[in-house]
């Protein structure tokens, strides 16, 4: 199976297409909604160690991946998460359907959200015409929750905004930067999201190297071209002011109910972890877990009343419960010890300098150390982001990886980032003193 994977820029992974990862093969479970059952987090745990490493990560999309998975284990892991309803019919449908929905859909009693990204999973899956989207383009549903999304980029999204006209429907970035066609209620938006993936498809298709994303497509012809194209109009762009990320840590409220979230340091998890927090889910919830694109994990329906017993076990566990841990203050890939893409510690030195990097923001992450410029384990941009290249790092500020690339420009080694982000923590975070590149 190894050779028939050949790892490639661009490519994401899945269950029926596992890409080749130095500690084996890596499987990632596009799981609906986000929402896994009790019952299913053990059997994942366990077939993680049945048929991989035991590790786990949770993806900057809300995916959950298992790591080191045995090549010769592959067809019996298949079938075993096949029997929990986590494979798709095919590779192409299980790679089409990249949509991220509000982790906390559903749970003040609107269901739109939720019901609206099921139709869409549904489309994606029925659509075959729309199975040659480019691997990363994604599809992001914001019910307007606590828990925003707005800081996501997404090449078609949907805000929920009130009213009779419940979404606004926006193309390309994050929700300050995404251009907005209009609004559409709950029940339109998997046919929307059809029609601007089809003209995505047919502008794309006409041109000598078609874009990857949608923002390509918008630089190259304009947004009135994609809107006009698909029958819609471009809008007022809803005012979102400055999006931060929020931290789905600790007790939350929601509506009239309570929820309580959990960290892992890099998303990363063991076996032993994720079956502690399935027994969390039946202990303190209603035997239900939901995943989020803040490489953290909910228990929804939880008593306020045990807050201080669920912050125990969850310490106890290994899980981050302050939301001023100094490790919820970075993001990094795992570097030269699981990427080929890698040449760099990203994690070790993510972890040396991750006390600096939360006295530049209290909360959310404030440094991304990224192992290549593909910018893998942080989307959005943050306020320091390291891209690794040979041991050496080229530093950036508010720009993601991706958008910044490798750049020519002096390179710094760790030495020189400590001596900068001290610097920094010192002078209360100011980014002013630091020249942007």
């Amino acid at each position: 199976m190894m050779s028939e994977v050949p790892l490639r820029k661009g490519w994401c992974p899945g269950a029926l297409r596992p890409m080749p990862a130095k500690d084996g093969l890596l499987v990632r479970l596009r799981i609906s909604g986000g929402i896994v059952a009790a019952t299913t987090m053990r059997g994942i745990a366990q077939a993680g160690r049945d048929h991989g490493s035991g590790l786990f990560e949770l993806s900057a999309r809300g995916n959950l991946q298992i790591r080191g998975v045995r090549e010769n284990s592959l067809p019996t892991l298949i079938e075993t998460l096949d029997g929990f309803g986590l494979v798709d019919g095919d590779a192409a449908t299980e790679a089409v359907r990249n949509i991220l929905v509000s982790p906390l859909a559903g749970l003040d009693g609107r269901r739109e959200a939720y019901d609206a990204a099921k139709a869409l999973e549904a489309m994606l899956a029925a659509n075959t015409d729309l199975h040659t989207l480019p691997a990363k383009f994604g599809f992001l549903i914001a019910d307007g929750s606590e828990l925003s999304l707005g800081a996501i980029p997404a090449d078609i999204r949907f805000e929920w905004t009130k009213g009779t006209q419940s979404f606004a429907i926006g193309i390309g970035g994050d929700a300050n930067e995404a251009i907005f066609l209009g609004q559409c209620k709950g029940d339109a938006i998997a046919a929307i999201a059809s029609r601007l993936a089809t003209v995505f498809l047919r502008l794309g298709m006409a041109m000598v190297e078609p874009p990857r994303r949608m923002r390509e497509l918008i630089a190259r012809c304009g947004a009135n071209v994609i809107a006009e194209v698909a029958g819609l109009s471009l809008s007022e762009t809803p005012r979102h002011g400055a999006v931060e990320e929020p931290c789905p840590i600790g007790l939350m409220g929601v509506h009239d109910k309570h929820c309580f979230g959990v960290g892992a340091a890099f998303g990363s998890l063991d076996a032993n972890m994720l079956g502690a927090v399935a027994r969390a889910a039946d202990i303190f919830g209603k035997g239900e877990i939901r995943l989020t694109p803040w490489r953290a994990l909910i228990l929804p329906d939880v008593s306020e009343g045990r807050a201080d017993a669920m912050r125990s076990y969850f310490t106890t566990h290994g899980y981050i419960v302050d939301r001023e841990d100094a490790r919820l203050a970075v993001a990094a890939c795992g570097g030269i010890s699981s990427c080929a893409h890698g040449t760099t510690e990203t994690r070790s030195d993510a972890s040396a300098l991750m006390s600096f990097a939360r006295r530049l923001t209290k909360t959310g992450v404030a440094l991304h150390v990224s192992g290549c410029a593909k910018g893998c384990a942080q989307q959005a941009s943050v306020p320091l982001t390291l891209i690794a290249h040979e041991g050496l790092y080229d530093l950036v500020t508010d720009q993601s990886a991706r958008d910044a690339g490798i750049s020519d420009a002096r390179r710094l080694d760790f030495a020189a980032v400590h001596g900068i982000l001290t610097t920094l923590a010192g002078k209360d975070g100011r980014l002013s003193s630091l020249e942007k590149r």
